[in-house]
């Protein structure tokens, strides 16, 4: 039962997503009525990832599908942020790093008053940082963040992560060893 929900599921995200937002003329449903069918399809993606303790990739894929899905629909709703750090979240553990970078910058972009903003920019910089490889981008953007949020423990790591840019474990290591007094 439980696959055959997930089939359905699945072929309501591809028929919205086929259809874009004239998806209600061609259903003939309601805005509200495909948002819950939308939502629902969500909280069987999200229900399904926490079958297991290990990341399933392909439901990952399928998730951040119904994320997309909801939030192309309805960019304007409050659930819509929210979906987007998720995703972002499940893409940085699924090693799309791209993907997640691309969707941390659409909340700075678009969502600076989400609740999770601040942590949204440090963790767009530490993707840049360590796994995108792109130190300046990632300072620029830690800088942003210690400019807009000077007194937030955020702007702390981005000091501190500013200050480590370039530098390999092992240097990292031993300025460590050198700092706590040990060889």
């Amino acid at each position: 039962m439980k696959y055959i929900k997930f089939i359905v599921a699945s072929y309501l995200l591809i028929l919205f997503s086929a259809c874009g937002n004239d998806v209600n003329q061609k259903t003939g449903k309601s805005q509200e009525a495909i948002r819950e069918e939308l939502l629902k399809a969500v909280e069987l993606q999200e229900a399904e990832m926490h079958k297991s303790p290990e990341l399933n990739i392909a439901v990952a894929g399928v998730a951040i599908k119904a994320y997309y899905d909801f939030t192309t629909m309805f960019p304007e709703d409050s659930l819509t942020p929210d979906y987007i750090f998720k995703s972002a979240e499940i893409a940085t553990a699924t090693k799309q790093y791209p993907q997640a970078l691309a969707y941390y910058q659409t909340i700075e972009e678009k969502y600076t008053s989400y609740s999770l903003y601040k942590e949204s920019l440090f963790l767009q910089a530490s993707l840049l940082d360590n796994f995108i490889n792109d130190d300046a981008k990632a300072k620029v953007v830690y800088e942003k963040l210690i400019a807009k949020y000077p007194s937030s423990s955020y702007a702390n790591d981005a000091k501190f992560a500013i200050a480590n840019l370039g530098k390999t474990d092992e240097e990292l290591h031993k300025e460590f060893m050198k700092k706590n007094g040990e060889k």
